[in-house]
């Protein structure tokens, strides 16, 4: 079972169900001692950002809290021997770095959406800072409406990017993302992509389940049809359970005679 030294899981959809009691299953608390047991390492690599990232991990109630949390799809902060959460600085440092030059020089794209959003009620901004961060709509339809104006506006700006889960998106600037901020984290920790088990269910879980950052990608029953091509294209495994039943399906499946 020790080859598998890191475990990269999202957080809502895939560890908790929407509209659960946002709890760790049986299945899951299980695997997760085993995995700690033979020394593994556990990130939450998720979307939300920190506050809302430790809200979550505090309620799920886990038998072993996570080693890392991975947030906004791109920072690190790592657990403290006292229980604080601290910022990987130097990734962390340039990642703000290098949004911050990315939507200084997006302004165009910026007055493009405040003129979009205006027209269309079921859009409304996000902001962090006094900036504008990224949308929230109504509906999935209306965010897919969305997504397709924004990728033909941002054509000519190949940095910009973003990140999209249900009916939250978030921009971003393209080399960080859920994929990327696990990379650093396998640098920093000296850990092998062929090591590595990644979960997710949704649009911003792709980057980290394409097969480029672990090499066993998996996903729960629940995950869109997008992600569960996506990992079985790169050779993972779709759980026939939803959320953290089926990722610990997964992680079964890794430990048996399908991995050598």
């Amino acid at each position: 079972m020790s080859h598998l030294r890191l475990l990269s899981t999202d957080f809502d959809g895939t560890l908790i169900e929407h509209f659960s009691d946002g709890r760790c299953t049986a299945d899951f608390a299980e695997v997760l001692r085993q995995h700690k047991k033979h020394g593994g390492v556990w990130a939450v690599n998720t979307g939300r950002g920190l506050v809302h990232a430790i809200e979550g991990v505090e309620k799920f109630q886990a038998p072993v809290q996570p080693d890392f949390l991975l947030t906004n799809e791109r920072e690190i902060f790592h657990r403290s021997s006292d229980g604080r959460w601290v910022p990987e600085t130097g990734w962390n440092q340039t990642c703000y770095q290098r949004h911050d030059e990315l939507f200084e020089n997006s302004k165009a794209i910026f007055d493009w959406l405040r003129s979009h959003v205006d027209l269309r009620p079921g859009i409304s901004l996000a902001e962090e800072n006094g900036q504008i961060c990224g949308v929230i709509t109504s509906t999935e339809a209306e965010m897919t409406e969305f997504v397709d104006s924004l990728e033909k506006e941002s054509a000519m700006a190949p940095d910009f990017s973003y990140q999209r889960n249900t009916i939250y998106l978030r921009f971003a600037h393209r080399d960080y993302h859920k994929g990327s901020a696990l990379g650093e984290l396998c640098r920093v920790l000296g850990i092998r992509h062929d090591e590595v088990l990644a979960a997710g269910d949704h649009f911003n879980d792709l980057p980290m389940l394409d097969g480029r950052f672990a090499a066993y990608p998996c996903c729960p029953s629940n995950a869109i049809p997008e992600v569960r091509e996506t990992v079985l294209a790169a050779g993972g495994h779709v759980a026939s359970k939803p959320a953290a039943n089926g990722v610990a399906e997964s992680w079964h499946f890794f430990h048996t005679d399908h991995v050598s």
